[in-house]
C-alpha cells in the first residue's frame, strides 16, 4: 500500500479537508505500512563477483561484515570503490618476492615479472605450472652440449652403458686387453701398464744413428 496523504483543505476550517477521524485513520494506516516495510527490509550485494559485504538481518538491524587488513600479512591494504559505486576493490601494497643466491638479490616487480630459466648449455629446464603454483627444475646431462664435472664423479657402484672412448681409447679395446691370458711369465705384472712395458719392443736405433733413449736396466746382482 502506498503512503496516504492527509487532506488538510485549502484554508483552516474551510470544511474541504479530511475530518479528524479520517485523518487519524490515515495516520494509523501509514504507521502500519511503515512497520510492514521495516520488517521486509533486506540487504543486498550489488557488485559483480568477490565476497559479499552484507551478512544478515537481525530484527531491525542490518549486519555487514567488517573490512580490515590481514594482521598476519605484511604491507598495507587500500580500499577503492568502482566508478559505478557498486563494487569495493581491495589492493595490497605488499606484493613482492625476494630471491637471492647469497650474493645477488632480485625483488619481484608487478609490472615486470621474474623469469625462471635454465642456464645456457647446462641441460637444465625450468617449467612453471600456474594451476599448481609450482616451479619445477629438471637437470639432465643428456641435454648438455658440453657436459663437465667439477669434482670426482662417484658412480656409486652403478654401471656406465653405451660408452664410446675415454681420452681417445676405445672401451672395447681396453676390455679385450683386460681379458688376455698372460700365461706363465717370469715377471710380475699387476696392471695393464706393466704388461705394455714388458711386451713392447723399444727401438734404440743403430750404432751410427742412435735414437737417444736412456734405458736404466737396474743392477746386476752376482
Amino acid at each position: 500500500m502506498a503512503i496516504q496523504v492527509i487532506n488538510v483543505g485549502n484554508l483552516a476550517n474551510d470544511g474541504t479537508g479530511d475530518d479528524l477521524r479520517e485523518a487519524f485513520i490515515k495516520v494509523n494506516q501509514n504507521f502500519d505500512e511503515l512497520d510492514l516495510r521495516a520488517s521486509n527490509v533486506e540487504g543486498a550485494n550489488v557488485g559483480i563477483g568477490g565476497f559479499t559485504i552484507f551478512k544478515e538481518k537481525s530484527g531491525n538491524t542490518l549486519n555487514f561484515r567488517a573490512l580490515q587488513p590481514d594482521p598476519t600479512a605484511p604491507g598495507t591494504v587500500e580500499f577503492r570503490v568502482s566508478d559505478d559505486g557498486d563494487t569495493l576493490f581491495l589492493k595490497s601494497t605488499q606484493a613482492t618476492l625476494v630471491f637471492t643466491d647469497g650474493v645477488n638479490t632480485i625483488t619481484s616487480n608487478v609490472s615486470q615479472p621474474i623469469i625462471f630459466q635454465g642456464a645456457v648449455n647446462t641441460g637444465t629446464e625450468v617449467t612453471v605450472n600456474n594451476n599448481t603454483k609450482t616451479v619445477s627444475i629438471d637437470s639432465q646431462l643428456v641435454r648438455e652440449s658440453s657436459p663437465a664435472v667439477s669434482a670426482t664423479l662417484n658412480m656409486q657402484q652403478n654401471n656406465i652403458a653405451n660408452c664410446g672412448t675415454i681420452n681417445g681409447i676405445s672401451i672395447d679395446d681396453i676390455a679385450s686387453v683386460a681379458a688376455l691370458d698372460f700365461g706363465g711369465i717370469d715377471s710380475t705384472i699387476t696392471s695393464i701398464i706393466d704388461y705394455l712395458n714388458f711386451t713392447t719392443d723399444v727401438d734404440f736405433g743403430t750404432i751410427t744413428s742412435p735414437v737417444g733413449i736412456t734405458l736404466d736396466e737396474g743392477l746386476i746382482v752376482s
